[in-house]
């Protein structure tokens, strides 16, 4: 039986939810729908604390001594991004970590870094 990713069982009745009504909806109320759920699924900010930071700091050093390969999580724009690779340096001055992806040398600033962990 093919499956319809639109289909939502509600018991033993099969949904289709709001792709049903989509048709009487005019492409002004269908973009405002959409930026609606985009903004449900953003998620806040995490508030870091001191002792927070401090471990971040001294992850990311470590893993730039020891050129071992790390996650990187960042926070931007009400989304977690994931980035792996080496720590190659840290730029205090403009406040921004560089690492090695797969042959690419990729920055990311340390503002929006919300954990490190190291993959090994």
């Amino acid at each position: 039986m093919k499956r319809n990713k639109h289909m939502k069982h509600v018991g033993e009745i099969k949904d289709r939810g709001i792709i049903k009504w989509q048709g009487m909806f005019l492409t002004d109320h269908v973009e405002l729908i959409k930026a609606w759920r985009g903004k449900e699924e953003k998620v806040a900010k995490p508030d870091l604390t001191e002792m927070d930071l401090q471990l971040i700091q001294e992850e990311m050093e470590l893993a730039m001594k020891r050129k071992c390969s790390i996650c990187i999580q960042t926070w931007r724009e009400g989304e977690f991004h994931d980035h792996e690779g080496v720590i190659i340096d840290i730029d205090f001055r403009n406040q921004v970590l560089i690492y090695a992806e797969v042959n690419k040398r990729r920055s990311v600033s340390v503002r929006e870094v919300v954990s490190i962990s190291a993959i090994d």
